[in-house]
């Protein structure tokens, strides 16, 4: 198992503090190559969150880390040699991972610093009802910044503490302007940050779960001023921030003030889950497929491709039977093509290239990638635009699921759209056993495929009795920890006394008090464990029962109280006299009647709670809230937020468990690279081993990685790095920079094995599609002139000439400046032009007016980059 954060080993560090200087950017570039974090090397380490070992480090930054202003270490991707470097497989993951993070994060800590400041020198403003929440930092990082944060209220939710912060709501997103305006869109990453009167700074970052708006929090603050956002701790295991924030939500820290830092396209999921499953590698050493061949320990040779492992060179070949529609009509069996294709003759390979094109709808340039997608256990497929990348990876599924069935095939996409279009490829081909993970879709057709779905059917089946009872006692762990969360999370909410706040004190300083409130839990053997789980005692409802001034006079009542409380149906409520018989949950409230003394000798309360009159009640709880520690609720609450964590986590295992053996049937299991990386424990389980990756060429290589299980046997990548290359947002590691050329986090595995930059590293062997089906060859040229000399036109491409239009591409050159983007809308990713917008409007309304007599059914496309 990983070692967490919190295991870490404490850094010796220089003192890093806020200053209310500008922070500017660094001068010759904004990373340190030389100096290595501790344990690297000798050097002291620039912040409490810079350690030698990546499983280490904090995902989300330290408040040391933020106020740190050194150069962070940063590794090149190409190895330098040196000492005390790694390689191999260590190197990867290192400099993926701190790549990944200072690409994603560096804008929140440049933020975070600059909210900082902006809170130190406010500290004795006056709170503003009205004020401008866009910021920009020196160096260009937008965020949004709301000020006068107060902390609500806490609750238990099923992925542990949520909290409620409420902030001064400026004039121009009050009433419901503040659900539309972009702002706390859920998922996304927000930080919240505090100063006390000691000049300590606290930083908590938060996942965004809702966003209440002004007229949402009235009931509470009785005004429209104040709005609020509902959101969880995005490190929910660092009970360390959790405890800090939950004592400033009590009202225990030294005047402290807050502010909320809200990062525009940041989504958590997005970064977390990847960056995560990293340091799970790297701490483990858990294998990674074909890492021999992504990151060998040396450069200077490139070991021979072997075939798929699963099949047998001298007895087993693929058949392409199922590419060739009907059996052949002359008697002649199927064509097969055997693993060892490669090491064939090129005459021997032309002449089986010859016959999967006469025989299948396949391409030369298809059926020659085909072949060889199939003889190497580690392929990669370039397809330029409309050569068709998505029907090779279908033909190829196909053909593997035939081959071997046995195995579901791993089909993972960078995005949620590429991903449901190339399932619906395969369902149109009859590939209908398939299992889509994740919930990003938004197609209505994918819902019977997803894991929910599966999981009903396949639980319809599970009648193995030791895994029930085994999930049930997960369940139950579960349910019991989190009713025990919600009670803690009410009491630390409550300006009165609670019983979860008091029982613990009673039962030790007044335990005939604590006798009394808890000794009326009576129920059956078979009910019990139901009572537990909604309250750990049924003295909690009777110590409200008895704080607001009521008795046991009215027996029925009190009986038909905690009914409702666990949601029993008391419309045929027995008398009290038969509860004891009649097999109910309620308690047996007939043992202790109004106003009877009891016999044994009272401590110093001197006679039995339910014979004080309301002030003597009033005075004891009083004394007994006087008695307690002021931080109790926060420590119970917070193990409690450890202990629930920790039986999620086993209860996540069994249902991983069962999942797979319903994963287990499909034959086709698709998700998206990030859910690669969270759901990589249930993958792991299924010992798959086919991967197909589509439109590779984007996907970054931290990403790759995550999918290729140890498990995995066959990865074929198909996409194009000559298109699309994974995003990054710091230029600073862009391959499209000089600066950036060391680092290339956008270079994906797929550039990076078939298109080398290092002059040591061979090149590795590529499949390529060369017949494109989609643009007119005027339209073409463009392409082979600047990227595929090698490109050929499919002779449907020839189409008749455009009415109206004198040429078939046209380059428009104007002067027109770029709209002003809307400020509020911090999340927009794109310039618009509205010069250009109007002129493709009419361009658009001409066309459709040229063809509306001929063609009316003319269907006209706009493609924006």
């Amino acid at each position: 198992m990983a070692m967490s954060a919190d295991q870490a080993p404490r850094l010796s560090t220089k003192a890093n503090y806020l200053s209310l200087e500008p922070r500017l950017a660094h001068e010759g570039g904004p990373f340190d190559e030389v100096e290595c974090p501790a344990g690297l090397f000798w050097l002291t380490p620039k912040h409490n969150n810079d350690h030698s070992e990546i499983r280490h480090i904090r995902i989300l930054p330290t408040t040391d880390e933020i106020l740190c202003t050194r150069r962070p270490f940063m590794p090149t991707k190409d190895a330098q040699g040196g000492v005390n470097e790694r390689r191999g497989k260590a190197r990867m993951l290192d400099v993926q991972f701190r790549q990944l993070r200072y690409d994603t994060l560096a804008p929140v800590i440049d933020a975070c610093y600059h909210a900082s400041q902006h809170l130190a020198s406010s500290l004795t403003e006056p709170a503003l009802s009205d004020y401008e929440v866009r910021q920009h930092t020196v160096q260009g990082t937008a965020y949004s910044l709301f000020r006068d944060v107060r902390l609500e209220d806490s609750r238990f939710e099923p992925d542990g503490i949520h909290l409620r912060l409420s902030f001064a709501c400026p004039a121009h997103l009050r009433q419901k302007r503040m659900l539309t305006s972009g702002h706390f869109e859920s998922g996304m990453l927000m930080a919240l940050i505090g100063l006390d009167s000691k000049s300590t700074l606290s930083t908590a970052f938060l996942t965004v779960e809702m966003c209440q708006s002004t007229l949402s929090m009235k009931p509470i603050t009785g005004n429209h001023l104040r709005a609020s956002v509902v959101a969880s701790f995005v490190e929910s295991s660092d009970t360390d921030t959790i405890r800090r924030t939950l004592c400033g939500l009590k009202g225990l820290l030294d005047k402290e003030k807050f502010v909320i830092v809200e990062f525009p396209k940041v989504l958590v999921a997005g970064f977390y889950w990847i960056l995560k499953h990293l340091q799970f590698l790297s701490s483990t050493n858990a294998e990674i497929a074909f890492s021999n061949l992504i990151a060998p320990l040396s450069s200077s040779h490139l070991e021979q491709i072997a075939p798929p492992a699963y099949t047998d060179c001298s007895t087993s070949s693929f058949d392409l039977g199922i590419l060739q529609g009907s059996a052949p009509s002359d008697g002649r069996t199927s064509l097969h093509i055997d693993p060892g294709y490669m090491s064939l003759k090129p005459e021997q390979q032309q002449t089986i290239i010859g016959s999967v094109c006469s025989t299948t709808t396949l391409d030369h340039g298809q059926a020659t990638a085909l072949c060889e997608n199939l003889s190497r256990g580690l392929a990669f497929t370039q397809g330029p635009p409309g050569t068709g990348k998505t029907f090779l990876g279908v033909s190829l599924a196909k053909v593997i699921l035939k081959h071997a069935p046995q195995k579901p095939i791993l089909v993972a996409c960078m995005t949620n759209h590429a991903l449901d279009n190339f399932l619906g490829d395969l369902v149109k081909q009859g590939i209908t056993k398939i299992a889509r993970i994740g919930s990003g879709s938004k197609e209505e057709w994918i819902d019977k495929y997803t894991l929910p779905s599966i999981r009903k059917k396949f639980d319809k089946g599970d009648k193995s009795m030791a895994q029930k009872t085994r999930k049930d006692k997960a369940y139950n762990a579960v349910q019991s920890l989190w009713n025990q969360g919600t009670s803690w999370c009410e009491s630390l909410n409550s300006h009165t006394l609670t019983w979860a706040a008091v029982a613990d004190h009673l039962k030790v300083r007044h335990p005939y008090a604590y006798s009394d409130f808890s000794r009326y839990e009576s129920p059956s053997e078979q009910k019990a464990s139901d009572i537990r789980r909604g309250r750990s005692e049924m003295g909690g409802y009777a110590f409200e029962h008895w704080s607001t001034g009521k008795d046991l006079k009215d027996t029925e009542e009190f009986s038909r109280d905690v009914g409702s409380f666990f949601n029993k149906d008391t419309s045929q409520a027995q008398p009290a006299s038969e509860s004891s018989h009649s097999g109910s949950s309620s308690p047996n409230l007939s043992q202790n009647p109004p106003h009877v003394p009891i016999a044994y000798p009272y401590d110093d309360l001197g006679q039995s709670v339910w014979s004080m009159p309301m002030d003597v009640r009033a005075a004891w709880m009083t004394r007994w809230r006087s008695e307690l520690n002021a931080s109790d609720p926060v420590d119970k609450l917070v193990e409690i937020h450890r202990r629930y964590l920790e039986a999620k986590r086993l209860k996540r295992g069994l249902l991983d468990a069962s999942d797979a053996k319903g994963l287990a049937s499909q034959e086709v299991i698709g998700l998206t690279t990030t859910a690669c990386a969270k759901y990589w424990p249930m993958l792991k389980i299924l010992n798959l081993e086919t991967l197909i990756c589509e439109e590779a060429g984007e996907v970054s290589e931290a990403q790759t990685i995550t999918t290729l299980l140890p498990s995995i046997k066959h990865a074929i990548f198909i996409g194009d790095p000559l298109q699309l290359r994974p995003q990054v947002n710091q230029s600073s590691l862009s391959v499209e920079t000089p600066y950036g050329a060391r680092y290339r986090l956008d270079e994906s595995l797929f550039e990076r094995m078939v298109m080398p930059r290092a002059p040591s590293e061979r090149p590795f062997p590529v499949s390529r599609l060369d017949l494109q089906r989609r643009m007119h060859p005027d339209v073409a040229q463009l392409l082979r002139a600047t990227l595929y000399p090698y490109l050929k036109d499919h002779p449907s491409t020839s189409h008749l000439p455009v009415a109206g239009m004198a040429h078939r591409t046209f380059w428009l050159d104007h002067q027109e400046p770029e709209d002003i983007p809307n400020p509020l809308l911090l999340s927009a990713k794109s310039y618009s032009n509205a010069f250009e917008c109007a002129m493709i409007c009419e361009l658009v309304r001409y066309l459709l007016n040229t063809y509306e007599q001929n063609f009316p059914e003319l269907t006209t496309k706009l493609i924006c980059p």
